[in-house]
């Protein structure tokens, strides 16, 4: 517990020291800024608010709230995860615990897209398998606003976020969801395919963060025993939807660069560039049609 204050009230500087400390001591990668973001969160203020603002004082009432918070951070639960919410790329979006929470590495997907097709005022059909949160689909769209598209999920629960996450972007007039095992529902071309699929070897999720491990659920994770079941299910799939002269852009795992091109190049995809993430890592094929090369 935080240090119990001689008055009714305790300042904005000794809470953050307590939880810093706290965090700290949990080994927690981000001490300072998950304990600031996690004070904004309780007290319904931007985290920006408490820079030279540290003389402010919180009433017992929501100390007492704030440590629950650093406590569930400790127990490694993401600070995404606490307060429901999380940033993609421009988009506010809400998560739950039926989906993926995005990570900024899949942002790399949208940028590659935004360079290889600069005219936002195109009028272009995405496809999105896996949507999850709806994350990838609503970023591109909300960048070309003459676009529509569809995002695809096994999940039902997913696509109920996925809408919420429409709605709350101002999105749904141009997003369509659809629940489907993969592209078992989709009829249709379009001009772009964007997919983040489970690509985690199976004996390895143990391995991982607990804030991925505990908190993600392993569906979305899980890539089967080699990491490439789902590749290898859409491969065909998007051969099936992608018109002539469209394009996939496909996240990848970071070691996983020549065999996933390999299965979509037995399928009659081109892999036509690898983008890297932010640390320098494969993360992003860009794929078209062999064919039209």
């Amino acid at each position: 517990m935080y240090p119990k204050p001689a008055k009714e009230t305790t300042s904005v500087k000794v809470i953050l020291e307590w939880a810093k400390e706290k965090l700290l001591g949990a080994q927690i990668e981000s001490p300072i800024l998950d304990a600031r973001l996690l004070l904004g969160f309780a007290l319904g203020i931007p985290r920006e608010r408490f820079y030279g603002s540290e003389d402010e004082t919180l009433t017992k009432s929501q100390a007492y709230n704030y440590t629950k918070l650093i406590e569930r951070r400790c127990k490694r639960e993401p600070v995404s995860r606490i307060i429901g919410t999380r940033g993609f790329w421009n988009l506010t979006l809400r998560i739950n615990l039926s989906s993926l929470d995005p990570r900024p590495d899949s942002e790399i997907l949208i940028e590659s897209i935004l360079k290889t097709f600069p005219d936002k005022a195109a009028n272009l059909k995405f496809i999105d398998f896996g949507t999850g949160t709806g994350c990838l689909l609503l970023s591109a769209l909300n960048e070309f606003p003459n676009s529509s598209g569809v995002g695809v999920d096994i999940s039902k629960k997913c696509i109920q976020l996925a809408q919420e996450n429409a709605a709350l972007n101002g999105l749904s007039q141009r997003a369509v969801f659809i629940e489907s095992d993969w592209g078992g529902e989709v009829t249709g071309k379009f001009d772009i395919i964007i997919a983040n699929p489970p690509y985690i070897q199976s004996n390895t999720i143990p391995t991982l963060d607990p804030e991925v491990k505990n908190f993600d659920p392993h569906i979305a994770l899980n890539g089967g025993q080699d990491g490439l079941s789902c590749y290898r299910k859409l491969a065909p799939q998007f051969v099936e939807v992608l018109k002539k002269g469209g394009l996939v852009f496909l996240e990848i795992g970071y070691n996983q660069r020549k065999s996933v091109s390999d299965i979509m190049e037995y399928s009659g995809l081109k892999c036509l560039h690898i983008n890297q993430d932010l640390g320098n890592r494969d993360r992003c094929l860009v794929l078209a049609h062999r064919h039209q090369y």
